[in-house]
């Protein structure tokens, strides 16, 4: 059980403690299970709940007397009721969504999970989270850990959410991808233009040193033909002037995401699939009456292909930098190899399933 805030007076630690075992002894005689037999978790969530409950209580309690007034017996025993309430509500709902949601003891569930664990391990010791010293391992690992959060909402039958957040990990994989790609000589590029940032939003709290950026970044945008209104497209999407893969002279190629970075990157074939889930972010009337059945199925199989995909990425950067990982390449093969038969198999199941939906002129297009 967790232990009482000692921060509290003596009579909030007396009257909480007895809250909290007629809780328990409530919720023992309601499962014909004596209090002291409960689980460490059970205790825990109950405390949590009667905490809640006591606090709520003598609100309106001026000292110590209004207190033990107002927890009678009587009072003590209906508050126990409402606590038991309380961690029902909770456990019922945690075991609907996971019900409804992904299946986390499925294959293709406990492949993905397995897969990218794996790989927040081998990456994690690379990481320092500083991007001087650690850039590409920093990126890499939030991807991952990001994959493994996307995850864990489809486990809680948080679809649509999940898709949303799948945007995200898209914008983060093009970044990788043209980062490994473009190996070091693209990668300083990459990091002069987050110190451009961090002296837009004044993180830069050297004065001298911060005017001398701007003029840097000023001079740099001018080479580009760029005007002051154009500063923040720039600071965000301006690297990619050295990118070998953008080219500046073809109008096609813009400084945002979708004729810039996406372009850049080779990725454009997701690019309805993300304008999909932008509509979500954006409250748009597909973010309240969404299909959760089919956010579902396609945010599984988008999160899927967006793992493996970054597995290449992650491959051809340990190799480019001759590094030694922790982790055990056998297990690694042995996992990503699962993964890719799972993943094989959820696609086939998914474009078999909406294939009177989905455009035959764009295989990504839906009229979902």
């Amino acid at each position: 059980m967790s232990s009482i805030n000692n921060s509290h007076s003596k009579i909030d630690v007396v009257l909480l403690k007895k809250l909290i075992d007629a809780s328990l002894e409530c919720y023992g005689k309601s499962i014909s299970v004596p209090s002291n037999h409960l689980t460490t978790y059970i205790k825990s969530e109950i405390a949590n709940s009667s905490r809640v409950a006591y606090f709520y209580m003598i609100k309106d309690a001026k000292n110590d007397e209004d207190k033990l007034k107002i927890c009678s017996d009587e009072t003590i025993e209906t508050y126990a009721g409402y606590c038991i309430q309380i961690y029902q509500d909770i456990v019922a709902s945690r075991y609907s969504s996971t019900k409804k949601g992904m299946d986390m003891y499925s294959s293709l569930s406990f492949s993905l999970e397995s897969s990218i664990i794996h790989l927040i391990n081998s990456v994690k010791p690379l990481s320092k989270a500083n991007p001087m010293e650690t850039l590409i391992p920093d990126l890499f690992l939030k991807f991952f850990k990001q994959s493994l959060g996307l995850l864990r909402m489809l486990n809680l039958d948080l679809a649509s959410e999940a898709y949303s957040s799948w945007r995200t990990l898209h914008e983060a994989e093009c970044v990788i991808k043209l980062l490994v790609e473009g190996g070091e000589p693209l990668q300083q590029v990459y990091l002069r233009h987050l110190i451009y940032n961090n002296a837009f939003r004044h993180a830069i709290t050297n004065k001298e040193e911060s005017d001398k950026i701007f003029v840097e970044l000023k001079g740099h945008m001018s080479e580009h033909g760029l005007k002051s209104k154009d500063m923040k497209k720039y600071i965000e999407y301006g690297w990619l002037y050295a990118c070998k893969t953008y080219h500046e002279n073809d109008k096609e190629y813009k400084l945002n995401f979708r004729n810039g970075l996406q372009k850049a990157a080779g990725l454009g074939e997701y690019n309805q699939w993300y304008e999909m889930a932008s509509e979500l972010i954006h409250s748009s009337p597909i973010f309240f009456y969404a299909n959760n059945s089919f956010f579902l199925d396609i945010t599984t199989v988008n999160l899927s292909d967006i793992v493996l995909r970054a597995v290449s990425y992650f491959k051809k950067y340990v190799a480019s930098s001759n590094i030694k990982l922790d982790t055990s390449l056998e297990v690694r093969n042995m996992l990503i190899g699962n993964l890719q038969r799972n993943a094989e198999k959820q696609d086939d199941t998914f474009y078999t399933k909406y294939k009177d939906y989905l455009s035959d002129e764009d295989p990504t297009e839906s009229k979902i």
